[in-house]
């Protein structure tokens, strides 16, 4: 290890044991009292139930009223209150980063689950990624740092995301309510309703629990006309969400519980979420303002509207059965997706032919449609003993899912011979006269494998972990294109496999009842693939350039991650405070190796990343009044060699010393002061702020020294989204007034692009402008 990087390493360990000493201090100078401490939820992060102190990993859980009293409306709310963890969404793809590990080739790198069914995506073809469940009736919400190899398999690389629903009961009832009403600046109104009501059906034998939802998210960006801004359709980016859930327990002995349930959810987006900000005429003159952000300004002259539809179902059925010092339990799902959308390629298309970005013909207009399903079978059997407090606990057990994917992509340009004529001869003729790409590529992912962990209990208060999972995957591919961009029309079938092997290794020691430190050692990985064939222009453009004189590379394998963490967990009955230090060591990296000369692609295992950094939560009653919380991560994540695209490519991909596309800092605080006007704590008022910073350092999309650069873009800056809320409580009802994004950042975050490098509009993914609103939420 080189002298520079083990100073950093060690600075960054003592900055968090600094952080750190005041809550150990605390800890200790406080009698422990962990039944009074409300902050303490019960997680599964284990598979099995526990406290959020006791659980040795690095874990965010927020509860159903934290979501609440933090206003979080959808998956990207949660992310950015979860320190190390960053998530960016376009209109067509979705993407996670935990800890610096993320990719968009391949399989995923985050496991994405509801309740206990693995939904994430692979990268297959050239869109698409997950879908999140819509927060409403949700248990709550659990962010696993750091791989998750071995109870949680394949594609928890870095870490596990998990929505967990509230089940039904067959002894009470309870039910929650919700509706809201919110005005966006220069943008259209935002309301929802939704009703979840759990009864016991026969007591102590049948309960259900019932759930619908519908909310609508207003727009706020104007599609315009370009030639003269005149509006095409106001407030054009607004989204309908439809959610139902219905769920039985039935108890029909003590022992055994049967659980059968079924979601639906639909998601509607009218238009784009992109903004234009700049356009240039052409590549020769400066930028000109297209968006007028300060003033309230945000505007798209698409030629074409972007909308989309994302819908899924998933039926699960949960058996769980204890029989003495053995507890049982069975888990079957079926995950059926679909999402179709739209984007423009009317620009995209003419600006990569002839350089010329703005359409050149008064009706021009060219779009690419996206068709992606996923049908995912999953089986899970988990045998595990009862007895906590025994010297020895275990659970093991085995895990089958069959993932089966479609992507389809219709690129309709009827224009293409008109804008560019020197092109007719050269490109075959328009499929169907109008399609110059069409795609489809099926897939399908197996994987079958058996886990395991024991603790050990040497000593008192001293806790050995073992863990174990070895599997088995499988993938194939069906892949056809045609098309001019094509050439003659491909079509191919690939396999690959692999036998996966993810250890884990855990230390964990009590020092008090309140006090817990662990360390751990563990292996996660994603599974690898297949490259389909390239188009025929792509050998002589492309692939004999940079080495590769037999066509593309045709498999890739999986890479993997060895993460290194050493945490502590401390609380009282007024403070509690986690924090842990990492090192992720990840190895093979999957990377895409993109064609520019023909428009294709290839998934290539190259070079290798480390990522260190620390999280930190505190949780602290100043008072019987006023509460405190705050979530802090830092993330240095980087490339440790540079490597290129092919054996004879001279510019690389990315150099020596670039870093991952994350943001360095991310830092949560909140603050609830809780009034008294009629009753005891019958109102309050909260401020929450959340700071993402921007990433100064070279990344390989904008290092000049990469080929495939944009010099003329910059990573995203900095964020501060500041939001408050008052409100009063009465006999369970809560009445709630709000102003989300109070400095109105009108700044970009997630992506600042445009459609080439030939293009001259600039496209950007903006905050939504400041918002005000009322809430009245019921829960009984």
């Amino acid at each position: 290890m080189k002298k520079h990087s083990y100073l950093g390493w060690t600075k960054s360990s003592v900055a968090v044991a600094a952080l750190m000493l005041p809550a150990i201090a605390l800890a200790q100078a406080e009698q422990p009292a962990e039944e009074q401490y409300s902050g303490d939820i019960v997680v599964t992060a284990t598979r099995q139930s526990e406290s959020l102190s006791k659980v040795p990993l690095s874990v965010s859980a927020f509860s159903q009223e934290k979501l609440d009293s933090r206003g979080v409306r959808d998956f990207a709310d949660v992310i950015r209150q979860t320190p190390g963890v960053v998530f960016e969404a376009t209109n067509t793809t979705t993407n996670i980063s935990i800890r610096g590990i993320n990719s968009t080739a391949g399989a995923a790198t985050t496991g994405v689950y509801i309740d206990d069914t693995p939904i994430q995506i692979r990268a297959l073809g050239y869109s698409g990624g997950n879908t999140y469940p819509v927060i409403f009736d949700l248990e709550r919400v659990e962010v696993l740092r750091g791989p998750q190899g071995t109870l949680f398999g394949a594609g928890s690389e870095g870490g596990t995301i998990r929505f967990i629903s509230p089940q039904p009961s067959t002894t009470k009832s309870s039910g929650y309510a919700r509706t809201e009403f919110s005005m966006t600046e220069d943008g259209g109104p935002s309301y929802e309703a939704g009703l979840a009501l759990g009864v016991p059906l026969i007591q102590d034998k049948l309960g259900v629990r019932v759930s619908g939802y519908y909310r609508r998210d207003g727009g706020w960006i104007d599609r315009v006309r370009f030639e003269n801004k005149g509006v095409v359709a106001d407030d054009s980016n607004y989204q309908n969400s439809y959610v139902g859930r219905i769920a039985f327990t039935w108890e029909p002995t003590p022992e055994l519980k049967i659980t059968p349930s079924i979601a639906y959810q639909k998601v509607y987006t009218n238009d784009s979420p992109e903004t234009w900000d700049n356009v240039r005429a052409d590549p020769s003159v400066p930028d000109a303002q297209f968006s007028n952000y300060d003033k309230g300004e945000f505007l798209n002259g698409n030629r074409v509207q972007e909308n989309g539809r994302d819908r899924f179902y998933l039926p699960t059925l949960n058996v769980q059965y204890a029989f003495g010092p053995v507890d049982l339990t069975a888990i079957a799902s079926y995950f059926d997706r679909k999402q179709t959308f739209r984007s423009d390629y009317t620009l995209f298309d003419q600006s990569l032919f002839t350089g010329i970005t703005l359409p050149i013909f008064p009706n021009q207009q060219g779009f690419s449609d996206f068709v992606n399903t996923q049908k995912i079978t999953t089986g899970e059997i988990r045998l595990a003993s009862s007895d906590r407090d025994a010297m020895l606990t275990w659970q093991v057990g085995g895990f089958y899912q069959k993932a089966k994917q479609v992507s389809i992509q219709q690129v309709d340009d009827p224009f293409l011979f008109q804008y560019a004529p020197f092109l007719v001869g050269i490109f075959p003729p328009l499929v169907n006269g109008r399609l110059i790409y069409d795609q489809a590529t099926s897939s399908k992912d197996e994987q079958i494998a058996a886990f395991g962990q024991v603790n050990f209990k040497p000593v008192d208060r001293l806790t050995l972990t073992v863990g174990l999972r070895y599997g088995q995957t499988k993938f194939n591919i069906n892949s056809f294109a045609q098309g001019p961009v094509v050439g003659p029309a491909v079509t191919d079938v690939g396999r690959q496999k692999e036998k996966p092997f993810t250890p884990k290794f855990g230390a964990e020691f009590q020092v008090t009842p309140s006090t817990l430190v662990y360390a751990s050692a563990s292996k996660g990985f994603r599974p690898g693939g297949y490259n389909p064939q390239v188009g025929v222009p792509c050998q002589a453009s492309d692939l004999d350039p940079l080495g590769y004189p037999n066509g593309r590379p045709t498999t890739y394998d999986s890479d993997s991650v060895w993460s290194y963490e050493l945490g502590l967990k401390t609380r009282t009955s007024r403070f509690s405070a986690q924090g842990s230090v990492y090192q992720i060591d990840w190895k093979n990296i999957q990377q895409v190796v993109g064609l520019g000369g023909c428009g294709f692609q290839f998934t290539a295992n190259l070079g290798s990343a480390r990522s260190r950094g620390f999280d930190l939560q505190l949780d602290y009653r100043l008072t019987d009044d006023f509460t405190v919380q705050a979530e802090v991560g830092y993330t240095n994540a980087k490339f440790l060699d540079t490597f290129f695209g092919g054996p004879l490519a001279t510019v690389p991909l990315v150099t020596k010393g670039n870093h991952v596309v994350s943001p360095p800092w991310t830092v949560s605080v909140h603050g609830q002061y809780d009034l008294s006007l009629r009753d005891h704590h019958d109102s309050y008022v909260r401020a929450d702020f959340d700071y993402r910073s921007r990433q100064s350092s070279l990344t390989p999309g904008i290092d000049p020294r990469n080929g495939g650069t944009d010099p003329t873009l910059s990573n995203a800056p900095a964020l501060k989204a500041l939001s408050m809320r008052a409100g009063y409580r009465i006999n369970g009802i809560d009445l709630s007034l709000f102003v989300n994004n109070l400095l109105d950042q009108a700044v970009w975050q997630g992506r600042r692009a445009r459609d080439n490098n030939n293009a001259t509009v600039y496209k950007s993914y903006v905050v939504r402008p400041r918002t005000f609103g009322a809430t009245i939420a019921y829960r009984f």
